[in-house]
């Protein structure tokens, strides 16, 4: 293992911020973590990527949907739309089976990262997760066009965050959805206290469900 910021650190910060680990695997230095919610169980893996002198945090959200020759462009489109609003992440596929994921690498200065940096990357990929998991069978199931299925989910998405925090949050941490007065104009300008709330509402939601 490597010297300075690694595993034992990740599985701190985990504990700290009161997620449960599913398998940890030390010598490969990566955790697993599964998620269960409205949009069904779905995975993150963390570990570390190390290429000459430059060692990053990966984030990977594996088999979060998949595209198939069904309206296939429709989707494509949808999912760089979606790497073009988010500040954080990004989409992939796989062109040999079609699998989409969502990821994020974090360069580690000096070999580590604070717990708020590790937080943010963490909340934001649960965000992500939480706002488009139903982007690609809202296009070839549902019918909708490319910018139907992504307004339908950002709707949906803050209209549930919204009557949650209504009962929930202090109304300095109130997320607003896009195009409101004083709110973000898209997505991927929500602030960090937006995101931060959130991820901890996904987090009691995930324990109350145990």
């Amino acid at each position: 293992m490597t010297d300075g910021f690694g595993i034992s650190q990740l599985v701190d910060y985990l504990y700290q911020m009161g997620v449960r680990i599913a398998n940890l695997d030390a010598n490969s230095e990566t955790i697993e973590l599964i998620f269960h919610g409205k949009n069904g169980q779905w995975r993150m893996v963390l570990g570390f990527q190390q290429h000459d002198d430059v060692r990053k945090l990966m984030l990977v959200v594996p088999h979060i949907g998949t595209v198939t020759t069904n309206k296939r462009l429709e989707c494509l489109e949808a999912l760089l739309a979606v790497n073009y609003r988010i500040a954080m992440g990004k989409f992939g596929l796989d062109l040999d089976d079609g699998e989409v994921r969502l990821e994020e690498s974090v360069p580690l200065a000096r070999d580590s990262i604070t717990k708020e940096q590790f937080r943010l990357a963490f909340g934001a990929l649960m965000q992500t997760v939480a706002m488009y998991h139903s982007l690609i069978p809202r296009i070839v199931s549902g019918n909708m066009t490319t910018q139907q299925a992504l307004q339908a989910c950002e709707q949906d998405f803050f209209q549930q965050a919204d009557s949650t925090q209504k009962t929930d949050a202090p109304t300095e941490m109130k997320m607003l959805p896009p195009g409101t007065p004083d709110g973000p104009e898209t997505a991927s300008e929500l602030d960090v206290n937006d995101v931060l709330a959130e991820v901890a509402r996904i987090l009691e939601e995930e324990k109350g469900q145990a």
